[in-house]
């Protein structure tokens, strides 16, 4: 620990010897963070082949490994590792485990601030999950210390963010104004109130690239037309030179001013000064708020429960019915309704149904959804239903039911329901596979636009086969099947049909069909924009602030606030948190807490989480400093310092303060306000305090501390000192099956305690985080 001197209030003693014991970081496995997902992977029993749909590419595009060596050797990992669950054309399961589906693109990995810090490994939420051994979910089989060590090379090596972001002006709030401004002047005075305006200003400013820009221009796009019962589609123009800002006509999307008015009801920014236009483009517009984000429009206009209103989505599958002017029992009877039967399905649990009706402006596909394939839900045996007649004397017994209907404009909208036909918000548990659980839950809009990016999912009937093949089966029951499920040729033929109906729509909006963004959809893209966690440099541009007045005004908020703050600066913040914060900084100083809207309450963090904080994120060679930790489970703390050329001391515990249990709840200072020391930085340079956590054991898993020897234990070259880690699967279920009790020391100023989980014989859990500075 170059930089920082540890100054003794007691007599000075020189610090000798190395410790190069090492220390078996990881224990149970976590699970990457969480969005609703996205690729479209054909509904198909396993052992069938996949129906080819010509409308888009039947494999989705995967990024080419890079030609630099250690950049190719985290691709190599990642491709081994990660690429099952989270890069599009190479999943495993349904669909991408939220909020990452293109982990194999490096560039955006590396920007992605909620998952690599470049530069510090120790920081990067990436790393140190496959540093806790974090197993695929089919696989078991954690990454060996060799390819964690790759990871942690190729992090290292990533420039400073400075040096990667475009170096291009901020757009102010000023511009948006004077864009929107003389937008409205081009445009008749009685057409004003119709008016609106949707922004991407503040992805711009924290260096979203041109490319996904304009992918985000053609998701609001879709998410306008999805929502519109216009004959025709729209297409959205930008106004501003940036492309940031586009134009809504209420008038061409079918609405009037109470849709807007759902909207600007629902979203918590009307007090922000970076939402706010003047008073001159209000009254022309006859609005409080004319302009909405981009990312919070694709987020909330697309899910529960803003879509359905927004939409006018009936709250009966029957109602849908009249609205489309589609008779569905007529349809099943005279065998214009069109079926395939899946007995084993990708998506749900058990066997499904697909069937799809013509409509007017296209057709209505739904899904009979089952939580078993037994008794009355075993389509095999009982193909015919969903209501029972003359002719269907047993009908199969449905869970749910998943709609999917062309709107007059071409475009899809969704309606999810249950088994007797109301309208529901998400999609019974009981049907969904446990895979789908990790793209989050599944429901009505944003979920099944992910799934169904390029239309209907082509799929191979294996009911028809099924019943024409069991000699138990009535000939009158073959004939009714024979007549609704049918033949392979003939249903593919309407999937492409619909397909290319849904891509020509999109075309003629100005959308390209076959548009992924970092691997998603591109609504569901623009969405996980806003509902993924949130750090300082988004927070800053979604406030309209500069990075030093956020921090300021971060650090002046009141305590209650206080560890949401830690959070945005750790790049962990939550949006509700993100949003209460965002809106205590409003101009006129907050607004009260009765009118902050948030989308959820704030509850208590599900994960084991670690904070670390220091006063400051620079200093001037000689000061002294303190640094702060919080966690929200009892657990035993290891601080160690990286200094600027690798190597690496343990701060804490330390011979004066041996004691290192971090109560859930507190906050720990160090040194403590009664310690007989102080850390006095003093090399200049850029350092990195990591932080871990454990909750059964007070030291690092073979880890001898001997304050004899040294009061403060030096590890020395911190990579080399990890690459001895064995960090293999086996002994990470070994320590979970047996944590190891610890003998317990009598420590200077703190009592002892007892190991947290060793008293509630529960398996030891760990969490890691790092902060770094920067010494002048």
């Amino acid at each position: 620990m170059n930089g920082c001197v540890v100054v003794m209030r007691t007599l000075m003693q020189r610090m000798t010897g190395w410790s190069a014991i090492a220390a078996a970081l990881a224990v149970a496995a976590a699970g990457l963070l969480a969005m609703q997902s996205l690729a479209a992977a054909p509904e198909t029993p396993p052992d069938a082949t996949p129906v080819e749909q010509p409308a888009v590419s039947s494999a989705d595009p995967v990024p080419q490994p890079p030609t630099d060596v250690r950049a190719a050797k985290a691709y190599a990992v990642f491709d081994g590792h990660c690429a099952r669950c989270h890069q599009t054309g190479r999943l495993k399961i349904p669909a991408a485990a939220r909020p990452l589906a293109n982990i194999l693109a490096l560039d955006y990995v590396a920007r992605e601030a909620t998952l690599v810090t470049p530069g510090v490994p120790d920081a990067s939420p990436l790393y140190t999950i496959m540093l806790r051994n974090h197993a695929t979910i089919d696989l078991d089989v954690a990454p060996a210390a060799d390819a964690v060590q790759a990871v942690r090379d190729w992090i290292l090596d990533l420039p400073q963010p400075s040096q990667t972001c475009t170096a291009r002006p901020t757009i102010t709030q000023a511009q948006v104004d004077q864009a929107v401004s003389a937008s409205l002047a081009l445009t008749a005075e009685e057409k004003r109130k119709d008016i609106r305006f949707i922004t991407l200003t503040h992805l711009a400013n924290t260096c979203v690239d041109a490319d996904a820009l304009a992918g985000y221009r053609q998701a609001i796009t879709k998410v306008i037309n999805t929502l519109s019962w216009a004959p025709e589609p729209i297409r959205l123009d930008a106004i501003d030179p940036d492309g940031t800002v586009l134009k809504l006509d209420l008038g061409e999307l079918g609405w009037v001013g109470a849709h807007w008015d759902k909207l600007i009801q629902a979203q918590p920014y009307a007090m922000l000064a970076s939402a706010r236009l003047s008073e001159t483009v209000r009254r022309q517009t006859g609005t409080p708020m004319p302009a909405v984000r981009g990312d919070w429009f694709a987020h909330a206009a697309m899910t529960t429960p803003l879509y359905p209103r927004l939409l006018g989505l009936p709250g009966r599958l029957a109602n849908l019915q009249r609205i489309l002017n589609v008779d569905i029992d007529a349809n099943i009877k005279s065998g214009r309704a069109r079926r395939a039967g899946l007995s084993v399905s990708s998506v749900t649990r058990a066997n499904r149904l697909v069937e799809r009706h013509p409509t007017r402006t296209g057709s209505l596909w739904l899904t009979y959804d089952f939580a078993t394939s037994e008794g009355r839900q075993k389509l095999a045996a009982n193909p015919l239903g969903p209501t029972a007649s003359n002719t269907v004397k047993v009908p199969f017994k449905h869970d749910g039911v998943k709609a999917m209907f062309t709107l007059p404009n071409g475009f899809l909208a969704y309606s999810l329901n249950d088994a007797r036909g109301d309208r529901v918000d998400f999609s019974p548990e009981a049907v969904e596979r446990d895979e789908m659980a990790m793209a989050g839950p599944v429901g009505n809009g944003q979920s099944c636009m992910g799934c169904h990016r390029a239309g209907p999912i082509g799929v191979k009937d294996s009911i028809r086969g099924a019943v024409e093949a069991d000699p138990a089966a009535l000939r009158e029951i073959k004939d009714q099947v024979a007549q609704l499920y049918a033949p392979e040729a003939e249903f593919d033929t309407l999937v492409f049909e619909d397909q290319e109906r849904y891509a020509a729509a999109q075309r003629k909006a100005g959308i390209d069909p076959n548009l992924m963004i970092d691997g998603l959809e591109p609504v569901a893209a623009l969405g996980r924009e806003y509902a993924k966690d949130v750090g300082l440099a988004r927070f800053a541009a979604e406030a309209g602030l500069t990075l030093v007045e956020t921090r300021e005004r971060l650090a002046r908020l009141p305590a209650e606030l206080a560890i949401s703050s830690r959070r945005v600066m750790a790049a962990t913040a939550s949006r509700a948190e993100a949003d209460r914060i965002l809106i205590r900084l409003a101009p006129d100083g907050g607004a009260p807490e009765a009118q902050i809207k948030v989308e959820a309450p704030l509850e208590p963090r599900a994960d084991f989480e670690l904070l670390l904080w220091s006063k400051l994120d620079i200093y001037q060679s000689g000061d002294l400093a303190t640094f702060h930790a919080r966690a929200n489970q009892d657990c035993y703390l290891t601080l160690i310092s990286l200094d600027r050329t690798g190597q690496a001391t343990v701060l804490f515990p330390n011979e004066f303060e041996q004691n290192n249990l971090l109560v859930a709840g507190k906050d720990l200072m160090l040194p403590s306000g009664a310690a007989a020391y102080q850390f006095r930085l003093r090399d200049k340079g850029r350092e990195t305090l990591i932080g871990i956590c454990q909750t059964g054991s007070k030291s690092l898993d073979g880890l001898q501390h001997d304050f004899e020897r040294q009061r403060f234990t030096m590890l020395g070259d911190w990579r080399a000192h990890l690459a001895q880690l064995p960090g293999t699967t086996a002994r990470i279920q070994k320590s979970i099956e047996t944590p190891r009790a610890r003998p317990q020391r009598r420590a200077k100023g703190r009592p002892t305690d007892v190991a947290p989980s060793e008293a509630r014989n529960v398996p030891e859990q760990q969490a890691r985080t790092a902060i770094v500075y920067e010494i002048k």
